[in-house]
């Protein structure tokens, strides 16, 4: 497993770094740990190489807190735009890990503008790594929904991570677009809705959740065999309930499909993909589709 890890010098690239040696398995792990300092062009050249010396200060402190850990990782300077030269290096690592925010962003919550243009435009999986929850095992919550996105999401889990000592939590959401009433709207007949209509309207959520218990069983088949698997069905907007989850759950990573693939199952998908990395209490591995 070839891994990059971004470094800003940041509380939240510390903290990332230590999140994913934890999540991400060891066995045949090998590290670059990256800082980019920024370019500023051939007539700033003196100014540019006090950048660059700044930028192997900070990896050299990062590599010896992994070093401390018994992590060993290899340096690697650049100059240019981070989010630029990230999502270009990407396409050479299994996964690229980088933290939530930067040394830049106040904000407590959401993600910073470097990691959400990493987060949208790489070009393999994305670690975003948060504070762990839980000192022995990892909690793992991975919504499914059928589609080819969430089922690789499974498989690079199982590649990536470490199971042995995992407790996986799979989450199906039947989808409820009758509660996407915006504040404009109203429920313009609702009255009037023929008892008929009701009923065919509890048939197919009926339907729906028949479905979602196949494809949780079809999910946990995909794991390894002796990985602790919970299982559970909502109802609702998948965003909010995977997110509501992630916050009365204590887990420690939300792992969830990232594809570009033009079903509608994976749009939407996406869609919750970008929701649930902004706002997770948690890591979020982002797993991107192939091809």
């Amino acid at each position: 497993m070839k891994v990059l890890m971004a470094t800003d010098g940041s509380k939240h690239a510390a903290r990332a770094l230590t999140t994913a040696c934890r999540i991400l398995s060891p066995q045949d792990r090998e590290i670059d740990l990256l800082c980019v300092a920024p370019s500023l062009g051939p007539k700033h050249h003196l100014h540019q190489a006090k950048l660059c010396r700044r930028a192997k200060r900070i990896l050299e402190a990062a590599r010896a807190a992994l070093s401390a850990e018994g992590i060993s990782a290899k340096p690697i300077v650049e100059a240019g735009t981070p989010a630029r030269v990230l999502v270009a290096a990407s396409l050479n690592y299994d996964v690229t890990v980088v933290g939530a925010q930067s040394h830049k962003n106040r904000s407590p919550v959401g993600l910073g503008p470097v990691t959400s243009r990493v987060a949208e435009h790489a070009n393999s999986n994305v670690l975003i790594g948060r504070d762990l929850h839980n000192d022995e095992g990892l909690k793992i919550l991975a919504p499914v929904d059928g589609s080819e996105g969430s089922v690789q999401a499974l498989d690079t889990m199982a590649a990536l991570v470490d199971l042995s000592a995992a407790d996986v939590t799979l989450v199906h959401v039947v989808e409820t677009p009758w509660l996407h009433v915006g504040p404009d709207q109203e429920w313009i007949g609702y009255e009037e809705e023929k008892e008929e209509e009701i009923d065919a309207q509890a048939q197919f959520e009926r339907e729906f959740e028949a479905e979602g218990d196949d494809i949780l069983e079809s999910a946990r088949a995909r794991l390894p065999v002796r990985t602790t698997v919970n299982t559970l069905i909502y109802r609702g907007v998948p965003a909010d309930e995977i997110l509501g989850e992630a916050e009365t759950g204590d887990y420690d990573l939300v792992v969830i499909g990232a594809s570009g693939a033009a079903d509608l199952k994976h749009q939407i998908l996406g869609s919750v993909s970008s929701k649930v990395a902004w706002n997770a209490p948690c890591s979020v591995l982002l797993v991107r589709g192939k091809g």
